[in-house]
Formats: C-alpha cells, sequence, structure tokens
C-alpha cells in the first residue's frame, strides 16, 4: 500500500460509535498511521480546522458515515449542514474540490440524502454510488467496505523495488503470489516444527485453543432501569489474536486488545464519551470463556480508569464456525 491515507468524516452525536469501529477495521488491515478519525489524530491545543485540512489534502479517499443523523436537523433552524463553518460540511467540501475519491457510508438503514436536500456544493455528494453498513451484517458488511477502500488505496502504488529505484521485478500480482506462498510455507513448517516439539516433550499432541469463530447473541441485563439489550458478538480466531465485533447497547465496535488462550477469551471495545466540551475515551472489558457454542462472559465498564459494576451473561453460537479452507 501506498502512503495515501483515508479519511473517516462524521457527526459526533449521529456515528461516533461506528466511526470508532470502522477506524479499528481500517487500521488491522492498513495501518493505524493511513487512517485519519479526528479523536486520535487532533492533540490538545492544535487547530483543529487546520489538521483537517492538512489531513483531507493528504488523503486519497474520503469515507462520509450517514446515519439518521447526518444533516444535523434542529427545530426551528436549517440542519447544521447548511451552515458554511460546519465541520462535516467543511470536510466533504474540501474532499470534493480536491478530487478525491468519496464514498458514502449508510449506517443501519440510512438513507442517501437528495440532491436537493444538501447545500450546493455538496450536491455532488447526492451522485456517488453509496454502500452499507448494518450492524445486522456487519462482518460482511465491514469485509466488502474494506476490499472498496484497499482498491481504491492500493491502486497505482509503487512496489518496494521501483520505490527504492531498483530493476525490474516480478509483476505486482506475480509478487503477492510468491509472497503468499512463501508465507505458507514459512507458516507449514512452524507447524510442522510445534508437533514435534510436542511429542518430543511427550504431549503427542499440540494444545489446543476453543473454536471461537462465528456469530454470538446474548440478552444483556445493564446496571440500570429497563435496560435489557440483544447484543451480538462476531468472532474470528486467528492464533492467539481474536478479532471482530461486539455490540454495546445494539451498536458494534471493533475489538481491542483480543487474546484466546485456550477456553479463556478477553477483548475490549472503546468508544468517545462527549459530555459537554468534554470527551472521554469509554472502554468495555469483555473476560470469559468458551464452552462448545456457550460463551460465558463479564464485562466492566472503565471509565478514567475506574471499573463499573460486573456485568455477566451468557452469548450463544448462532451457526456452526465456518470450515477450515
Amino acid at each position: 500500500m501506498g502512503r495515501e491515507q483515508v479519511f473517516i468524516s462524521y457527526r459526533r452525536d449521529d456515528s461516533a460509535g461506528y466511526a470508532r469501529a470502522l477506524h479499528d477495521a481500517l487500521a488491522r488491515r492498513f495501518g493505524a498511521e493511513r487512517v485519519f478519525i479526528d479523536v486520535d489524530d487532533i492533540g490538545a491545543g492544535q487547530a483543529f480546522a487546520a489538521v483537517i485540512a492538512g489531513a483531507v489534502g493528504r488523503s486519497k479517499l474520503l469515507l462520509v458515515l450517514i446515519g439518521r443523523r447526518w444533516l444535523g436537523e434542529r427545530d426551528g433552524a436549517p440542519p447544521r449542514l447548511h451552515e458554511p463553518g460546519d465541520f462535516v460540511r467543511r470536510e466533504v467540501e474540501a474532499a470534493l474540490a480536491r478530487g478525491l475519491h468519496v464514498i458514502p457510508v449508510l449506517l443501519d438503514g440510512a438513507v442517501m440524502p437528495a440532491a436537493a436536500q444538501l447545500p450546493g456544493s455538496l450536491q455532488p455528494l447526492a451522485g456517488r454510488h453509496a454502500v452499507e453498513l448494518r450492524g445486522s451484517h456487519w462482518a460482511a458488511d465491514l469485509e466488502r467496505l474494506l476490499d472498496a477502500v484497499a482498491a481504491i488505496v492500493e491502486a497505482g502504488a509503487p512496489g518496494p523495488a521501483a520505490a527504492a529505484g531498483a530493476g525490474a521485478g516480478p509483476a505486482p500480482a506475480a509478487r503477492r503470489r510468491a509472497l503468499r506462498a512463501g508465507a505458507g510455507l514459512v507458516l507449514l513448517g512452524a507447524a510442522a516444527a510445534l508437533v514435534w516439539w510436542a511429542r518430543r516433550r511427550g504431549d503427542g499432541a499440540v494444545p489446543a485453543r476453543a473454536t471461537v469463530d462465528g456469530l454470538w447473541l446474548a440478552e444483556v441485563v445493564y446496571p440500570w432501569p429497563n435496560a435489557r439489550y440483544d447484543e451480538r458478538f462476531e468472532l474470528v480466531g486467528q492464533g492467539s489474536e481474536l478479532r471482530g465485533s461486539a455490540s454495546f447497547l445494539t451498536l458494534p465496535r471493533g475489538l481491542v486488545a483480543g487474546h484466546i488462550d485456550g477456553e479463556r477469551v478477553q477483548f475490549e471495545t472503546r468508544v468517545v464519551e462527549i459530555d459537554g466540551n468534554v470527551e472521554r475515551t469509554l472502554v468495555h472489558r469483555y473476560e470469559g470463556r468458551v464452552d462448545g457454542d456457550r460463551l460465558h462472559l463479564t464485562m466492566h465498564t472503565v471509565r478514567e480508569g475506574v471499573a463499573g459494576e460486573a456485568v455477566s451473561f451468557v452469548a450463544r453460537r448462532q451457526a456452526p464456525p465456518p470450515a477450515v479452507r
């Protein structure tokens, strides 16, 4: 991948949770330094407008996250998007003016605004093909979006030999196939060595971890009145690493620091909480164990380093794990 940047544009009171989950997924695939999100990438005391303008200028692609409140409707006043100083408007205006790739991302049933609903400078957005990102189809929708992003940011990126000014080498596709084949041989050799080591030790087999892959559903009762929610956990184990998403109040968020050891699992999700002009990172910390098609979890909400009351529940796998290919 080249040095191009992916810029996530969103309205905080419309789609902050989705923006964080998408940022984490993009960072895992392309590298955190290639993905811009204002909460992470604007330091205290920096000029917000200047940083945003510079980040758009360095970007190749802008993702516009559009939820049901993206226009910024207000009682007795035009939507915030029609204000020249609205930051969401300025981000999209700058991207369109510079000729960046712009992809509207429709969140959980939101519809694409008509051109008549947009200020004149943003009306070209209405003609862009949009993609959907739904909590009910999070893994599949996210994979399609990541592939669309890859097709844009990787297009025309020079290979290592070209970047270094070296002589001609294999074509990019051939190079990728060769690298994958080499990586496969390395992994195969490592697996064989691990089996040999275990048998030399007298165990007779490699210690196995539980199969965690799949969609898990749980009814979770949170410690406040009338707080019963159906939550989704889409999990994939890769070695000792645990990836995927977990919902909180039905809104999916990407896993952070996910780990699986035998039948034990632990992971976190994070979201920015806005209280007036103060922003705080809210961490939901999960730990538990896999028992066949039941996932026993305990969750703590950590705010400013202080863990709240524990919430325990059981998630049940909804489909058999995918076959290994």
